[in-house]
């Protein structure tokens, strides 16, 4: 099972996120090497607002040996809103290794203010294309899950809410998957995994979604102790975290369950979220 590594924050007051992403026993950097047969080696990338202004960085190098660039990064980091992915590559095409390995697929995605961190593999990327119009001229990579990042730009642009692109996208990819999945001899589900997170610039949003038959009995890479593709949450009123699994044991981390979104947003000096299912 191929598993990204996905850390979002909000916050009333501008964070530094140092210690998710650096200092914790089981941080975002401790998570992209604890396992050696699960390695987070494809790229890394931070996306962060300045005075409302999106700013991307991104490298392609295994996180574990850009520690310093990381680690620099990190630091100078001080935003309400922040989104980190540590990438290990999916492959549904079967494609080279090289032509997996740039800056143009490592995550986040971005377009305007709009942020995006997936993780999970889309197994019919080339399928959902197909559909996505003159947006899917501005697909740069060979990443499957940009496929899915621009279905759902296609979808907001178009007036959906995120909510409404979450359920169209899973079911654009069940369609594809009843009328071709004949195409696809050796591949038997169209996803595995659709767990993301997302900002506008004014919300954070986290999905969790993957199927709890098939994937339910993997343990998370670090404390075991949930499903790997399980998500977890804080909230402590100034500042909503959310992560693929808790980065230390003293915080209040609560589950974000499959078919669940979670939505928070900065009001009257508190940080004010709700869960939807995604169904």
């Amino acid at each position: 099972m191929s598993m990204c590594r996905l850390f979002g924050a909000i916050s009333v007051n501008p964070l530094c996120v140092t210690k998710y992403l650096l200092d914790d026993p089981y941080s975002l950097y401790v998570q992209s090497k604890i396992d050696p047969s699960r390695l987070q080696s494809d790229g890394w990338g931070i996306g962060f607002y300045i005075n409302g202004f999106l700013k991307v960085i991104k490298s392609e190098k295994p996180l574990y040996e850009d520690y310093e660039r990381f680690k620099l990064t990190v630091s100078s980091i001080k935003s309400n809103i922040v989104i980190a992915h540590v990438r290990r590559a999916s492959n549904p095409r079967g494609l080279p290794r090289e032509k997996l390995i740039s800056i143009e697929n490592s995550q986040p995605f971005y377009y305007g203010n709009h942020l995006f961190a997936h993780n999970g593999t889309i197994t019919i990327p080339d399928d959902v294309a197909q559909l996505l119009g003159d947006w899917r001229l501005k697909i740069r990579g060979l990443n499957d899950s940009e496929v899915y990042f621009w279905y759902i730009i296609k979808e907001i642009s178009e007036g959906k809410n995120l909510l409404e692109a979450l359920k169209n996208f899973h079911d654009t990819l069940s369609r594809i998957w009843f009328e071709k999945r004949d195409k696809y001899p050796s591949i038997s589900r169209p996803y595995i995994g659709l767990n993301m997170i997302f900002s506008d610039g004014e919300k954070l949003y986290a999905y969790c979604k993957y199927d709890e038959v098939l994937d339910g009995k993997a343990k998370s890479l670090c404390y075991r102790d949930q499903p790997a593709m399980q998500m977890t949450y804080i909230l402590d009123g100034k500042r909503l975290i959310v992560a693929s699994e808790r980065t230390n044991s003293e915080e209040n981390w609560q589950p974000l369950r499959s078919g669940q979104l979670i939505i928070g947003q900065i009001v009257n000096g508190g940080i004010k979220i709700h869960v939807e299912n995604v169904e």
